[in-house]
């Protein structure tokens, strides 16, 4: 998939490239017309001059010396900021998106104080002749004058199919959207007359996948209080109820046995924790606050039966009392509530108890029959397994402290060297020349253009010489008179115009060139850095500072600096180089005495300020760097999770701490700008103070008569150009250290190795054409970040051909991170893992994923269509065609809801697939999976978001393909219904195999496994 992700963000870049190259006789245009007017300028000015002197308007000469030298000055002045041209082009785009999203008015205003806050809340809720429809999707109408009643403290269940509306209906009670007609009433107010802070305070919510911030687990359970009475509650008072609302959600036993407790990091998007464990934490921060309206939307899903049971107690004994709205596809789940109603198609089609409703034999009862686990060993009681359960539950953290063997300290000790590569800080920096040498030396198709533009940077420095030559003949005219000093005067206005029309060619083809070679070489890093970043282990994403907010705000900035310094600044760069290394030999061969002194008088100051200024910045952009980074991160991660953000109401928590973030990288950057700027005043002093030296050494050599008039300005010229070219030069620092970052950081991800990559000594070796067996051999495994936390111990196994295995347990026990080393995310850190007689960890990784595919817990769908989605499992896209994608999608049970779709396949999906609800990303993500159609095939939890119709319909598709093509099928579930079947399944405990075997003899056993059927048994206590 990398590659297609790849070559579809160079599409992007391509697409931006035809627009930039257009940019370019602009830019050619813009720089020659500057420097054409400035030299026409002194042509006009001479001649002009030159002319009233030998009129007699004019009293002497100084008058047009003077106001020449005055535009010269006025000119360099100009000529200094020209370079700003092009940020200031770029900020004044930047400046009219970002003013219409900042003057955008929103429909539904989170930070609008307005409204009503009644003092109580019953949580009575009535909805209305509710009929909605996407924003994005007009023509789709997901709910058709709905009515129904949420009695006050009373639990309310909503089932049904994927795309009925459940969760639609969730997202009208939180306000994320407006209905098209209808009303929602809360306690007989309409809910838009409410303060929409105040609204989504009373009410909390757990969703179906739940999202954590980057953060410690106390801080992630704390947001749930944001709004309330305990918002600013002392540390002590936040951790008591913290606590007492994790054990409440069964969380505070693995949260207790985490390295440091609840001030653990879970890092972005609690990648480090399972996906049980993040739903545990969700339900604590949703019921810390005991919110009068309690909304449940697959709160349940990710959790094994046992911590579901236990959970599901708990939340039944937090929604006494108050109103809850119960959204699942797991029937035992919402058994018991006070009205369960079924939905199809946006309308109620049954309503009633679960006994009711069994009574009627309609929708639900079907339902139910299809998920019912029919247990063969009733004569365990429920007290058995209660009892059981627990002490099973008191052993499984999923990050037990061990101590490890020899051979496990081995595979730590990589670990940890690997993390010290991973490091940017351990990078050994490179300086600002070998940055820009091995960007010129990597853009082999740019050479010519280079050469070209050296040749135009060459010609536009040697300039400078010449305009001091023409100065110090200037001074000759006025020797002249009448007709002879009109002459003179013509002749060098000409000289001047001619140096102009010169100056129109040069910084014409260097604005060309320039912005050519710039737009490429952001086109080619931009690639560059993100085939890099893709290409890294997931260890890579593992660490803090690779958050995908840092990484995108990276990916966006350090190209477009680099591009700054190696596109016109580059040349203006050189040019004043060529400028000051040719005014220094000729001032030196024109007059050696006064030659020397200006230039080994003022130009090694010059350049020991200069070089310290860019130590500073460069110090400087590092710090600062890293800080924005931060900030980007914290923004990103609050806009992707956006509904969470609004749900729990942080939007004025978030900005204040990204207004905080800010200010602070102010703050603690004034003292080293002030240091910086202290430098560069000096230089602008120096400038300034050679000058006067020059002026005065000059005159004492001049009354000597060791020097003529001459001499003395083409020196006193050479020098004055020179120092203008050396301030021009220190208006680059900030653009030379923010490149020589960019270079830096840009190398450092380019030249990372990851572990499992694609070597020559493993190129072509990748799994044999016909079905092997999956022999894992002792493997055990600790995560690079936690090196002394063993996550696998010993696992050992054999999966055959055609078998559809299964692993089950309590969240955190290791199953998924068991999916994580077969699709060989990570290898392990000791043991192995065999296809036939193949060890994976020698294979081709490119080769053995070509094999395989993963449908996740939480599938990710990308910005485009629903096409390009599923053909993104494909890797020969030629070869794909409407007819493989369509037996995709119906294998999925999905394609009957594309067909229903106006743009049918090409219905955009919307970022992350927000477009779409849970059930219907997963099945698209089946489809893509299926597309492939894998030898190997990994189901983490992939049906969780299903109904129970559409799991039905995808499980027979999976069993068949796996029975007929001998595929190996690998699920992680918790719903025990979807895996009965298998022909193997694995109870992990721990990170180690405590039971195995077929559904039935498993439950023979009257174990682990049979407890946790018990636990989902619907007909339990009836």
């Amino acid at each position: 998939m990398r590659p297609r992700l790849v070559q579809k963000y160079d599409n992007y870049l391509t697409q931006a490239l035809k627009l930039g190259d257009k940019k370019s006789p602009v830019w050619g245009l813009l720089y020659s017309t500057e420097f054409f007017m400035i030299f026409s300028g002194y042509a006009l000015c001479f001649w002009r001059g030159v002319h009233m002197y030998a009129d007699g308007e004019i009293k002497g000469p100084g008058t047009v010396i003077t106001v020449l030298f005055s535009i010269v000055i006025a000119a360099s002045s100009l000529t200094q900021i020209s370079p700003y041209f092009t940020a200031f082009a770029k900020a004044a785009s930047a400046a009219n998106d970002l003013f219409v999203t900042i003057d955008r008015q929103p429909l539904i205003n989170a930070l609008d104080e307005s409204g009503d806050c009644p003092e109580k809340v019953d949580g009575a809720i009535e909805v209305s002749d509710l009929s909605f429809s996407y924003p994005t999707r007009h023509d789709v109408q997901v709910l058709r004058d709905f009515t129904l009643a949420f009695p006050a403290r009373k639990t309310t269940a909503l089932v049904g199919a994927s795309g009925s509306g459940k969760s639609t209906i969730v997202g009208l009670l939180e306000r994320w959207y407006t209905p098209t007609s209808g009303s929602i009433r809360i306690d007989g107010r309409p809910i838009e007359t409410l303060n929409i802070n105040w609204l989504r305070t009373r009410i909390r919510m757990v969703q179906q996948e739940p999202v954590l911030f980057n953060g410690t687990v106390f801080e992630n359970v704390c947001n749930g209080l944001t709004g309330t009475q305990w918002q600013d509650s002392p540390r002590e008072s936040k951790m008591e109820r913290v606590i007492k609302a994790c054990k409440m959600s069964n969380a505070h036993q693995f949260i207790s046995q985490l390295p440091e407790g609840y001030e653990t990091q879970v890092g972005e998007r609690a990648g480090l924790l399972s996906g049980g464990q993040k739903q545990r934490i969700a339900i604590a921060r949703a019921t810390i606050s005991d919110p009068q309206i309690l909304l449940l939307d697959e709160a349940t899903s990710a959790l094994d039966p046992t911590s579901e049971g236990l959970v599901q107690k708990a939340l039944d004994q937090a929604s006494a009392g108050r109103t809850t709205i119960v959204i699942a596809h797991k029937l035992a789940t919402i058994k018991n509530a006070d009205n369960i109603v079924v939905m199809s198609k946006g309308e109620v089609c049954e309503s009633g108890t679960h006994s009711q409703l069994l009574g009627m034999n309609g929708a639900y009862a079907r339902l139910v029959k299809a998920q019912d686990l029919e247990s063969n060993q009733k004569q365990h009681s429920d007290t058995e397994a209660t009892e059981t359960g627990d002490e099973g539950e008191k052993e499984d953290t999923g990050l037990k402290q061990v101590h490890t063997s020899a051979s496990h300290r081995i595979g730590i000790s990589s670990a940890l060297q690997q993390q010290e590569l991973l490091d940017y800080s351990n990078w050994k920096k490179r300086g600002i020349v070998r940055v820009v040498w091995s960007s010129l030396v990597e853009q082999r198709s740019l050479w010519p253009t280079l050469f070209l533009m050296f040749l135009m940077c060459l010609a536009g420095g040697a300039v400078y010489p010449g305009q001091a030559l023409v100065f110090a003949e200037l001074m000759n005219v006025f020797t002249y008179s009448g007709s002879k000093l009109r002459s003179k005067g013509d002749f060098f206005a000409l000289v001047f115009f001619i140096i102009a029309i010169g100056n129109l060619i040069i910084y014409f083809v260097l604005g060309w060139f320039c912005n050519t070679i710039g737009q490429r070489m952001t086109q080619f890093y931009r690639r560059e850095m993100l085939e890099a970043i893709l290409s890294q282990d997931i260890q890579f994403f593992d660490r803090a500072e690779n958050t995908t907010g840092a990484l995108t705000s990276r990916l966006s900035s350090q190209p477009t600096q680099l591009q700054e310094l190696m596109g016109f600044n580059l040349s203006l760069i050189f040019i004043v180089i060529i400028q000051i290394v040719a005014m220094s030999i000729l001032a030196i061969a024109t007059g050696w005495k006064l030659g020397l002194v200006v230039v080994l008088g003022g130009l090694p100051p010059l350049l020991f300020a200069g070089y310290l200024r860019i130590r500073l910045e460069f110090r400087l952009d590092e710090e600062t760097g890293k800080r924005f980074a931060n900030s980007s991160a914290l923004a990103g991660e609050a806009v992707a999770a956006i509904r969470t953000v609004a749900s729990l109401a942080l939007e004025r928590q978030i900005l204040d701490q990204y207004r905080n973030m800010i200010n602070g990288i102010v703050r603690t950057s004034i003292p080293s700008i002030l240091h910086s700027m202290f430098w560069f005043a000096l230089s602008q002093s120096i400038d300034s103070l050679v000058l006067a030296l020059g002026f005065w050494y000059g005159c004492r050599l001049l009354s000597f008569n060791e020097y003529t008039m001459r001499q003395f300005y083409i020196v006193f010229v050479g020098v004055f150009l020179s120092g203008q070219g050396a301030a021009q030069f220190f208006m680059y620092t900030t653009s030379i250290t923010k490149a020589v970052s960019a270079g830096n950081y840009m190398a450092w991800v380019r030249s990372l190795k990851p572990i499992v990559t694609e070597t020559p000594d493993n190129h072509d070796k990748g799994p044999s054409d016909s079905p092997d067996s999956m022999i894992l051999d002792n493997v055990r495994f600790t995560y690079p970040t936690r090196p002394d936390t063993k996550v696998l111990g010993g696992i050992s196994m054999t999966i055959q051909p055609g078998e559809f295995v299964a692993f089950v347990g309590s969240s955190g026990c290791g199953k998924s991170t068991m999916i994580s080393m077969l699709e060989r995310f990570y290898d392990p850190s000791s043991g192995s893992i065999n296809l036939g007689a193949q060890n994976i960890a020698l294979l081709n990784p490119r080769l053995y994923r070509g094999h395989t595919a993963l449908v996740q817990q939480e599938p990710m769908l990308y910005q485009g269509t629903i096409r390009e989605n599923i053909s993104l499992g494909f890797e020969n896209t030629e070869a794909l065609t409407d007819g493989m994608i369509i037996n995709a999608c119906k294998k999925a049970n999905i394609y009957t809801f594309i067909e229903s779709l106006p743009e049918g396949l090409d219905t955009q999906c919307g970022s992350r697939g927000l477009s779409l609800s849970g059930g219907q990303r997963q099945r698209i993500a089946i489809a893509r999976a299926l597309v492939r159609n894998p030898d190997i095939l990994f189901l983490d939890e992939a049906t969780s978001a299903l109904d129970t119709e559409s799991e039905k319909i995808v499980q027979e598709a999976l069993a068949e393909a796996a029975a007929c093509g001998k595929r190996i099928t690998i699920a992680v579930a918790h719903r025990l219904s979807t895996i009965k079947d298998a022909n193997c399944i694995f109870v992990f405990l721990g990170g180690r195999i405590v039971e195995s075997g077929t559904h039935a003899s498993l439950m023979q056993k009257g174990g682990i496994y049979y407890q946790m059927c018990q636990a989902q048994s619907l007909d339990k206590g009836i």
